[in-house]
């Protein structure tokens, strides 16, 4: 994609900023393009007027079809989004409602917290998707937390009742009330801690943009590195690689991000002084951007924050798994988080 790059015609006060944020992103490679978000989930998503989606259709967005037939490709609506400034966009409020926390003391970060969570999904292909769906077992007590109450229900039930999966009516959902505990863990490794600190500066310097990618590519960090970009996933897999690859002993993980909002989110783990300690530097450059300081970057290197709910469940798997027509197909997911004050 080659944005235009002449006088703008702005469609409404902010579409500046979506311009700009369009002309940053780093496109999705034509090889894992694809354009399944019909215009509605793109707004929802973006949360901006019609005429700003026009406008960046017209300063390069690439699409498929016109009108409401149009389809956009995911991860660029999400990357531009992201970068808009606008404030209000799905992405840039969740980032800013999970990683606030960042900014706190911190005893913040690893008090025991409680929460009711549910993981929302919705089929690509069809509304009315009768296909099977898998969610990842929860893992938490190998960080000294617990769940109950976990249930999987199809359809709009009770557990979705008034929810929408960005615009779709939710086809399955997970649910469950999980206690968290944080803790304190250092990393030792000098090897493990200048690979932390590299890939968080790769990311901090635009090196490495940080923004979506589609499945494929994040799952393939060779990939994600070649085209310049990263995210949690790309990350901790190339850190495992580079941890395996000096004969530590490594692997990834995949969860939940507890906040007001809720996300999926992966992380790298090495095992030293006979625990796993978790390495994330995608923890940190989000932490870093809601006004968290140097102090929080070192928590991110080995400790576990009370805000992750680990699953049994690698990063380049996702937690919500599913069928349509006897095959797997894509599925998009909203996680809904409730905290509680009990602490029991």
């Amino acid at each position: 994609m080659t944005p235009a790059t002449g006088p703008l015609t702005a469609a409404a006060p902010e579409a500046a900023g979506w311009v700009s944020a369009l002309r940053q992103i780093v496109p999705t490679p034509e090889a894992y393009a694809r354009f399944d978000l019909d215009r509605e989930a793109a707004l929802t998503v973006m949360r901006c007027p019609g005429e700003v989606l026009d406008l960046l259709v017209r300063e390069g967005l690439r699409s498929r079809g016109d009108g409401d037939r149009a389809r956009f490709e995911d991860s660029d609506i999400r990357n531009v989004a992201a970068a808009s400034g606008s404030g209000g966009s799905f992405m840039e409020l969740v980032q800013r409602y999970l990683f606030r926390f960042a900014a706190s003391p911190p005893a913040e970060w690893v008090g025991p917290r409680t929460w009711a969570m549910r993981n929302l999904a919705a089929c690509v292909e069809s509304d009315d998707c009768g296909g099977a769906w898998e969610f990842a077992p929860l893992a938490c007590a190998e960080f000294g937390g617990e769940a109950r109450d976990e249930r999987i229900a199809k359809g709009t039930g009770p557990e979705a009742r008034g929810a929408s999966v960005e615009g779709r009516p939710p086809a399955a959902g997970f649910a469950a009330t999980v206690r968290t505990a944080g803790s304190v863990r250092r990393v030792r490794d000098p090897l493990v801690r200048e690979a932390f600190h590299e890939s968080l500066e790769e990311m901090r310097s635009g090196r490495m943009r940080y923004q979506d990618m589609p499945v494929a590519m994040r799952n393939d960090p060779a990939a994600a590195r070649a085209n310049g970009t990263a995210n949690c996933i790309s990350v901790s897999l190339h850190l495992r690689e580079v941890f395996a690859a000096a004969g530590l002993r490594a692997r990834t993980r995949k969860g939940y991000l507890m906040g007001l909002l809720g996300s999926d989110h992966s992380w790298a783990e090495v095992h030293e002084d006979g625990e796993w300690k978790i390495i994330d530097p995608v923890f940190a450059l989000l932490g870093l951007r809601q006004g968290a300081g140097e102090e929080f970057v070192e928590f991110c290197l080995g400790s576990v924050p009370n805000r992750l709910v680990p699953c049994d469940c690698p990063a380049d798997r996702e937690t919500v798994r599913h069928t349509h027509g006897g095959t797997p197909a894509a599925a998009r997911n909203v996680i809904l988080v409730n905290p509680l004050k009990e602490n029991a």
